[in-house]
C-alpha cells in the first residue's frame, strides 16, 4: 500500500470516527401506558401547569400569545394569556365560590365566563371542560369520540355553555408514558383556536 493510499485511509477513518462521536444518541420512545391505565392516570391528574402558545382567530379579531394554565384541583384554576410583549390579554380565576375575568384592565365576575368572553371580546373558548380536554379527556358534552390504535382520544365534538359546537382535534402528543397532548385545534363555525403546548408540569 502506497503512502498516499495510507494517508487517505487514515483521513477517512478519523473523519468517520469523529462523525460517530458527535452524532447524538436518540432516546428510545417511551412506551405508552395501556389505554385504561392511561385514562385512569389522566383522570387522577388534578394538579398541573401548562405553558403553551395559543392563537384565536374569529370574525371579531385575531389574538395570539403565551398561555399559562395552572390547575390547582378539579374546581380551581388560574389562567393567563399574554401577547409577545408580555401584556395580559385576559386573566381567569376559577374558584368554587367565584369566577373572575380580567379583560382590558377591567375585572368582571360571572357564573359563565365563556358567555362573558363572547359578550365582551366577540370570541369565546369552551372553558367549562378545558381542564379535561387539555389532558386529552372528553367532557360530559362530548360526542363523536375517535381514538387511535394506542387508545388516545384524537378528536371529538363538544357543546359549550354558549351553545357553540366545537370540533376538537389532537394533532400530536408528547413522547411519554401518558402521551399528553402537544398540539390541539378547536374549530367552530366561525372561530379557530390553536394551542401548542410547550411544557407540562405535574
Amino acid at each position: 500500500m502506497s503512502f498516499s493510499t495510507c494517508r487517505l485511509t487514515l483521513v477517512f477513518l478519523v473523519t468517520f470516527l469523529a462523525g460517530c462521536s458527535i452524532k447524538p444518541n436518540s432516546p428510545p420512545a417511551a412506551d405508552i401506558l395501556p389505554a385504561t391505565e392511561r385514562q385512569q392516570q389522566l383522570t387522577a391528574m388534578q394538579q398541573f401547569t401548562v405553558q403553551a402558545s395559543m392563537g384565536i382567530r374569529s370574525p371579531a379579531e385575531s389574538v395570539s400569545g403565551s398561555l399559562r394554565w395552572q390547575q390547582v384541583d378539579h374546581t380551581t384554576y388560574q389562567a393567563r394569556l399574554a401577547n409577545m410583549l408580555g401584556i395580559s390579554l385576559f386573566e381567569l380565576s376559577q374558584k368554587p365560590e367565584s369566577t373572575e375575568l380580567l379583560l382590558r384592565g377591567e375585572r368582571y365576575q360571572a357564573a359563565d365566563i365563556s358567555s362573558l368572553l363572547w359578550q365582551l371580546a366577540g370570541w369565546s373558548v369552551p372553558l367549562h371542560d378545558m381542564p379535561l380536554w387539555l389532558r386529552g379527556l372528553p367532557g360530559s358534552s362530548a360526542t363523536d369520540l375517535k381514538y387511535d390504535r394506542a387508545g388516545r382520544l384524537v378528536s371529538f365534538s363538544l357543546l359549550d355553555s354558549t351553545g357553540i359546537r366545537w370540533q376538537l382535534s389532537y394533532n400530536s402528543f408528547f413522547d411519554d408514558a401518558l402521551s399528553l397532548p402537544k398540539q390541539l385545534q378547536l374549530q367552530s363555525d366561525d372561530t379557530q383556536i390553536r394551542i401548542v403546548i410547550r411544557s407540562w408540569q405535574r
